[in-house]
């Protein structure tokens, strides 16, 4: 347990640079694109036809609907999360365990790091300390809010932008492969964004089930 955990550790600070060298670039773009954002966009506009430009502005409303559902799926989320750490807390006799428990449920909506980037520390903290069974009492804890979060953050998610889980676990996987830790946030979001644009045919990338006639009939 003491070498996986220091695995972790290991890993986790090694993603430290990466993770800090895209947060300055996104920070420094975004802060270029907010100065110069009318120009850009009129620029960009300017370059499209009619056509496109209305299914541009479709795309935006999408993006800016599907980015509100899923803040509000993942404040659910964390709601959740802070419930069932209080809970634990006080079960184990850890002080403070609301306000111990409000702060690990913030750290949790990174994916990056998770309940896991408090928990597992602390956890090898009072192995090496010889806090046995709050240390087990701590790890059987954060096993429990993984397994629950791992099962219902797809169901959450998916239900309140309105997909399906198995498609919204698929693209949040997909994206977390191929984009890392923004891909978790931005693949939902063009699944649905394809879904609307074929739903209201403005693409045509697949047939929709409700325009087929149900062969059990």
């Amino acid at each position: 347990l003491f070498r996986s955990s220091m695995k972790f550790i290991s890993g986790f600070i090694a993603s430290i640079p990466n993770f800090l060298l895209s947060a300055l670039v996104t920070i420094i773009s975004s802060f270029f694109i907010a100065i110069d954002y009318h120009h850009i966009n009129r620029f960009i506009l300017a370059q499209c036809s009619p056509k496109v430009k209305g299914l541009l502005y479709e795309i935006k409303d999408y993006a800016v609907n599907t980015l509100l559902q899923i803040i509000f799926a993942y404040a659910k989320l964390m709601t959740i999360t802070f419930v069932e750490l209080s809970v634990g807390f006080m079960i184990l006799g850890v002080g403070s365990p609301f306000l111990i428990a409000l702060l690990i449920s913030i750290f949790d909506v990174l994916p990056v790091l998770g309940t896991g980037g408090i928990m597992i520390p602390w956890v090898v903290y009072l192995f090496i300390n010889n806090e046995i069974t709050l240390a087990i009492g701590m790890l059987i804890l954060y096993i429990i809010i993984t397994i629950i979060r791992n099962i219902i953050e797809p169901k959450i998610v998916g239900k309140q932008v309105g997909i399906h889980p198995l498609l919204m676990l698929i693209s949040m996987f997909a994206g977390a492969k191929v984009f890392g830790v923004l891909g978790l946030l931005i693949c939902p979001i063009v699944i649905i964004i394809i879904m609307n644009l074929n739903d209201t045919g403005k693409i045509h990338l697949y047939r929709n089930i409700n325009d087929e006639p149900d062969p059990s009939s």
